[in-house]
């Protein structure tokens, strides 16, 4: 009888299983590359110790570059297995998404039950937030995968006291700081349990766990204070606001996408409305007196991995803006937890279920539309535009990009053309793509149009549709001056349009002496 029924849900784990893996698959490569991708896929190839010379190496002061290479090093032996097509070196995290889900199911049935496991699992294979990292050429899969096996891990510790798990523990938090020092936010706040549940039994076991943890972790350690004067002196991103908390609740329930206002906005709604009932559904909880202690002490320790990573991650982004929502994927994996609690334990009646299920599938379906379907910044569709240029390109042709960001993923889909971008203004938020890192990827930056284009007869000039007005408000002249000596020294023979990334095809004017390449003027 026993065997029946595990045979019986295994049989479940595996249609959730299969249902993730079909969501995952589906227009897996037709969605370009986006910058970020591109970048993994040509840093990756380059192998581990030009990776460590592309990320380590110092400038001003600071590395150059902050991620850590787990990832990397993984996607590289994936890439000398599968190749490297879009859908091949996607298909790395769509496999580590795959191997979440599953351990989700684990993970919530230790925490409540078999039924919650398979709740919790099958919220997370159909999550279009998890669908799209796990559809993304980037470590935050794997990051997701490894906060939930720590996660896990130090459940097991906790209550079965054995040693075992707790080295377990520690080995996968280093693991997961090897992989995204994003990780930092989730450990410390899972490292603080005993003391917010006030088991000091508990502590040093901890203790001995993040000892593990560091020792793992200690050969990158010791680069990490050059690490923090990159983020410190280059770093894009903006401090945020407390509103981010309203879009982080989005993301997590729909997308992390800039879907069009008349779309976000209802979209926004439905997700705030979904959380604001969890919230009162686990206050109304915890306030009754029929509520078992043990399993209120299993509810808020959810919502604690949930809640807290973000308000950690807000609270250091007022001094220091490090706030992304993809970094914070493990507490959107215990939102999916604490939304499984509340569909199979929480005692809520059913007609109210059916409505919150009705909701969350119209979120479900909005997100994962737009994550199957989105063709603009910043996946805009660079291969299009490079099957374009390819099939009109002349000898003598050369592609000049404004900058970077349109630069990596067309030479990921064009390395037989030849190309060239400007690099960003030193010392910009923006300048992100330290000199060792571009010497890593064999792809260095010139530092104006003139030195770009070089002896080039025919130039097809890639920039983004807004890129202009993005410019001017910036009040950076880069953009102006590189179209100014374009116009000057080449005769403008057509506009091509891909969505939003524009090609202008200029041809050398034979009756302008061009200016010599000097990059001050």
């Amino acid at each position: 009888m026993r065997l029946s029924y595990l045979d019986s849900s295994w049989k479940y784990l595996l249609l959730i299983l299969l249902l993730a893996a079909g969501l995952r698959l589906v227009n897996l490569s037709g969605r370009a590359l986006w910058y970020d991708e591109a970048f993994a896929v040509l840093f990756a190839e380059k192998g581990l110790d030009a990776m460590l010379d592309g990320t380590l190496t110092e400038v001003e002061g600071g590395a150059a570059d902050i991620h850590p290479l787990l990832y990397y090093t993984t996607l590289d032996i994936w890439m000398e297995i599968f190749g490297q097509s879009p859908f091949a070196v996607r298909l790395w995290s769509v496999m580590l998404g795959l191997l979440t889900v599953g351990v989700v199911y684990v993970l919530s049935r230790e925490l409540f039950d078999e039924k919650t496991g398979f709740t919790a699992a099958l919220i997370t294979a159909i999550a279009p937030f998890h669908v799209q990292y796990s559809q993304e050429t980037r470590m935050y899969s794997l990051l997701g995968l490894l906060l939930m096996l720590t996660t896990y891990s130090f459940l097991k510790a906790w209550r079965s006291q054995k040693w075992i798990w707790w080295v377990a523990f520690g080995v996968l938090a280093g693991l997961a700081m090897y992989t995204q020092q994003l990780a930092a936010f989730y450990l410390i706040t899972l490292g603080l349990v005993p003391f917010v549940a006030k088991r000091r039994g508990q502590i040093y076991r901890v203790v001995v766990g993040a000892v593990v943890a560091i020792v793992v972790y200690l050969p990158w350690l010791i680069n990490l204070p050059s690490q923090f004067n990159k983020v410190r002196s280059y770093y894009w991103i903006a401090k945020p606001n407390p509103a981010r908390f309203l879009l982080t609740i989005r993301s997590f329930l729909v997308v992390n996408l800039d879907m069009p206002a008349s779309v976000s906005t209802p979209a926004f709604l439905g997700a705030l409305f979904m959380m604001l009932f969890v919230i009162v559904q686990v206050f109304i909880f915890a306030r009754s007196r029929r509520t078992p202690r043990p399993q209120l002490r299993i509810v808020l320790f959810v919502v604690w991995l949930a809640g807290m990573p973000p308000l950690l991650m807000w609270l250091v982004s007022q001094f220091q803006p490090v706030y992304l929502e993809r970094g914070l994927i493990a507490s959107a994996l215990m939102l999916y937890i604490l939304l499984a609690w509340l569909f199979t334990r929480s005692g809520v009646p059913r007609p109210i279920l059916t409505v919150i299920g009705v909701v969350a599938l119209l979120l479900v379906g909005v997100g994962l539309f737009y994550q199957y379907t989105w063709d603009q910044f910043p996946n805009s569709p660079f291969q299009d535009a490079g099957d374009f240029v390819r099939a009109n390109w002349q000898a003598g042709d050369v592609v000049v990009h404004q900058n970077k960001i349109s630069a990596l993923p067309m030479i990921y889909y064009g390395r037989d053309l030849t190309q060239h971008y400007i690099g960003d203004t030193p010392g910009a938020a923006e300048d992100t793509l330290a000199l060792p890192t571009q010497e890593a990827l064999q792809l260095l930056a010139d530092s104006c149009v003139q030195a770009a284009v070089g002896d080039g007869q025919r130039v097809w000039f890639v920039t983004f549709g807004f890129a202009e007005e993005q410019y001017a408000s910036a009040g950076r002249p880069e953009f102006t001056q590189a179209v100014t000596w374009l116009q000057a020294n080449f005769t403008e023979m057509q506009t091509y349009t891909f969505n939003d990334l524009t090609v202008q095809l200029f041809e050398r004017d034979e009756d302008v002496h061009a200016e010599s390449v000097d990059c001050a003027v």
